[in-house]
């Protein structure tokens, strides 16, 4: 296999971060490790209590480190930041953490207000693009009326874009104006089925649109797609008609810099550029903790500029 400079960078950085998740690691798993006998003593302190403290320890953690980051190297060592979920001996606890960005991919609600927002069509293809993109992968019949219909949740009027794709007239989840989640995103692939009957929809599965997609905010001040995350996700062949197949291999960033023409042209549009703390950035959190009665799989996004906790997925564990 081809070793590139890039990989060697993330190779330093992620030995220069073992130790440190190493050294983590044990303090969680001690903090975690009181015996049995207490642990039926202390009535008071049940599973539910230990993950709440569990939880905001971690989120003291992450704020104490991420106001560290300034630059792509320090962002790089915080996203290495992780510890896969371990069972601890003595009480049985499972606990374990990820962190990951959420800036390499492509922010839904964003992408469809600007569409709604481009009444003179100048940007309409390229907006569309990663959607027609995505929606071919599945054979859609009628991807059209699919877009119709993601449109509708944005816009603020009642007029139907095509049959029956005003979904917001019927569900008043729909009034916001945004999508907030996957499972909010899933009552619009039944609105599309009940209409079209194209049973291809159900092919699109949670794991496959998080690697390409988010549910993020609809200003522009606040977009951002990292050219140093565009290698980890699909995002960057999705706008641009797959125009980079061994993507792993390039420096996004360094191409932007050299002026490569395709990027150039989506730059603006999409927000391409390098890690900037004074933009939002996003990265996906996931805590485990699971006790032999409680199981508790939380996932939750964190703003690296405010130190902002949001969206915390109520039914991740679904």
């Amino acid at each position: 296999m081809k070793v590139t400079l890039k990989h060697m960078k993330k190779a330093i950085v992620l030995l220069m971060t073992i130790g440190f998740i190493a050294l983590i690691s044990a303090l969680v798993l001690v903090s975690l490790s009181i015996s049995k006998r207490s642990f039926d003593e202390v009535v008071y302190l049940d599973a539910r209590n230990q993950f709440s403290i569990v939880f905001k320890d971690f989120v003291t953690m992450l704020r104490t480190n991420s106001e560290k980051v300034k630059t792509p190297e320090d962002l790089e060592m915080l996203l290495g930041f992780f510890m896969p979920a371990m069972k601890e001996p003595k009480t049985g606890i499972e606990f374990g953490f990820d962190l990951e960005s959420k800036m390499g991919k492509l922010n839904v609600n964003y992408l469809l207000n600007e569409m709604v927002l481009d009444v003179n069509d100048e940007n309409r293809t390229i907006l569309e693009r990663p959607f027609n993109n995505y929606f071919s992968k599945f054979s859609l019949r009628e991807p059209r009326l699919l877009l119709d219909i993601f449109m509708d949740t944005i816009d603020k009027d009642d007029m139907e874009r095509g049959a029956y794709s005003e979904i917001a007239s019927e569900d008043f989840d729909f009034r916001e104006g945004k999508i907030y989640s996957y499972n909010h995103l899933k009552k619009i692939f039944e609105h599309y089925y009940k209409t079209s009957h194209d049973s291809n929809i159900y092919k699109i599965d949670r794991d496959s649109w998080e690697e390409a997609f988010y549910f993020g905010d609809t200003n522009r001040s606040n977009q951002l797609l990292d050219c140093n995350q565009l290698d980890m996700t699909p995002a960057i062949n999705l706008i641009t008609d797959n125009r980079y197949p061994d993507y792993g291999e390039l420096d996004f960033c360094q191409m932007l810099k050299d002026g490569e023409q395709d990027l150039v042209n989506l730059k603006d549009i999409y927000n391409i550029s390098d890690f900037n703390k004074t933009n939002q950035y996003l990265i996906q959190c996931t805590i485990v903790f699971n006790t032999e009665n409680f199981n508790r799989n939380v996932r939750f996004d964190y703003d690296i500029k405010t130190g902002k906790v949001d969206n915390i997925d109520k039914n991740f564990q679904e």
